[in-house]
């Protein structure tokens, strides 16, 4: 029998006849072939949720982990400190809403901007995390703050976008509060390689990323007392921001989804001084016929050793996961109340903290925990789909008399099989496989008919946390 092997993550082509290959809350690792395994890429289960903490009905607007590492949670109007144990205390409120809020702090204050030309609040922090209170929230009033939808954080400076506009603009240096560190209005700069509007910023090392919307410039501490930083002569980066909440940064590498004066938008990744795209053809054809991308929402957390960017399209409804750390993307959803249904995924934010993952739902203010060891969406099923790379001859038509699956066995969870003998676009009826009771079943199809060119597709819910590997395939080339 020949192996057929997954060797790598989703990639649903614009033509199926090319390749049909979905990865639906599942992500790929790679196998180490030094160590003589037999498959190249196991595909494992994306996490499941569990609540957490519901510190007041609304959106989950941000989840951020302080340099102490409390997590802070915006919901609806609160901010709140969700505690270790699943408490919560409340700080104070901000403007209502529900688009995307951005924190930063500086290890005595933390900093709030929810990208109006007047939304910023700021509050001390204590001295040690999980003990003591937090400084009551403040609205900034000082006459040199002119809003930002995204903050970031160099050299004890506070880095801000003046929405709308090109410039950009730096808070006082261990800023406490606007009255003993007020802002300078002459710390201001514009962005001078290419005239587009600024869209957001983030820190990668210590170089400052500048996104316009169709460039980016890249800025360093210079320490001059008329404004602290300037622009890297001669450098820019050719892709701009599509939207400024999509920029997720984590000190090593910013990824965001890119827009330039020539094209539509595409996923990049930067790194020092440098950027390039990660977005494949075919998450590209999905991306670029969505409607509506300025909203786009990037997340950055890591789990076992993965480094997720997770880019979610509100509008939309489609949530795509990019793994920095083997270069490959999967698609991930949650089901609808009625159990079969594709729904959009449930999370807006993404945070580390305490040692887990977090993530917080876009509509009930629920903060959950994201584990592995999970096999449930908050109790919802999790749709698992895998489809696999087409199986075609030299042309002719094939007798396909034994599919086995190379999946973990043990957990008695059924797997729907189904194929297409029509190049992925419509599929059969499926028939369920059971995985078995012990790990020494092959769940397998016997009789599976003629094709000349098929692409099986295998689709489950639980297993708890079984790995797929691929399947082997018993077919025989006929003379016609």
């Amino acid at each position: 029998m020949m192996r057929i092997n997954l060797s790598g993550g989703s990639y649903d082509a614009r033509a199926v006849s090319v390749a049909a290959q979905r990865c639906l809350n599942l992500y790929p690792e790679p196998l180490p072939q030094q160590e003589q395994e037999p498959a190249q890429f196991a595909h494992y289960p994306t996490p499941g949720r569990v609540e957490f903490a519901t510190p007041e009905v609304g959106t989950v607007r941000c989840l951020y982990r302080s340099t102490q590492g409390d997590l802070i949670a915006s919901v609806g109007i609160g901010i709140y400190v969700v505690h270790a144990n699943g408490n919560s205390t409340k700080i104070g409120t901000i403007s209502s809403g529900t688009g995307q809020v951005r924190m930063q702090d500086n290890g005595t204050a933390l900093f709030i901007v929810d990208g109006s030309t007047s939304g910023g609040w700021y509050c001390s922090l204590p001295s040690k995390p999980q003990q003591g209170l937090y400084g009551a929230l403040t609205k900034i009033n000082d006459g040199a703050f002119y809003g930002s939808r995204t903050i970031a954080i160099l050299d004890t400076f506070f880095l801000y976008t003046n929405p709308d506009t090109t410039n950009w603009y730096v808070g006082p240096a261990q800023f406490a509060d606007e009255s003993t560190t007020p802002f300078d209005s002459l710390y201001v700069a514009s962005k001078t390689s290419y005239p587009d509007t600024i869209v957001g910023i983030a820190v990668v090392g210590q170089t400052i990323w500048l996104f316009g919307s169709q460039e980016t410039e890249l800025w360093y501490t210079s320490g001059a007392a008329d404004f602290p930083f300037q622009r890297l002569p001669s450098l820019s980066i050719g892709s701009g921001c599509a939207s400024p909440y999509s920029i997720a940064a984590n000190g090593d590498i910013v990824l965001w989804l890119g827009a330039d004066k020539s094209g539509l938008p595409r996923v990049y990744a930067g790194v020092s001084q440098a950027a390039q795209p990660v977005s494949t053809y075919a998450i590209e054809n999905a991306i670029q016929g969505y409607t509506d991308c300025s909203s786009a929402i990037g997340y950055i957390y890591q789990q076992e050793g993965h480094t997720f960017y997770v880019l979610t399209f509100p509008v939309t409804g489609k949530t795509w996961v990019y793994d920095v750390s083997t270069s490959l993307w999967h698609e991930r959803c949650s089901l609808a109340p009625d159990g079969v249904t594709e729904a959009p995924l449930r999370a807006s934010a993404w945070a580390n903290a305490y040692g887990k993952v977090f993530c917080g739902d876009p509509e009930n203010g629920t903060i959950y925990e994201v584990s592995l060891d999970l096999d449930t969406d908050a109790g919802q099923p999790i749709k698992r789909q895998r489809a696999f790379p087409h199986v075609i001859g030299d042309g002719q038509r094939m007798i396909h008399r034994k599919l086995m699956l190379d999946m973990q066995n043990g957990s008695g969870a059924a797997v729907n099989v189904d194929w297409s003998d029509d190049r992925g676009k419509t599929f059969c009826t499926p028939i369920a496989l059971q995985l078995g009771a012990s790990g020494n079943v092959w769940p397998t199809l016997w009789r599976l008919g003629l094709a000349r060119d098929r692409v099986y597709r295998m689709t489950w819910a639980g297993g708890g946390g079984a790995a797929l590997m691929g399947a082997f395939l018993e077919a025989d080339t006929v003379a016609t």
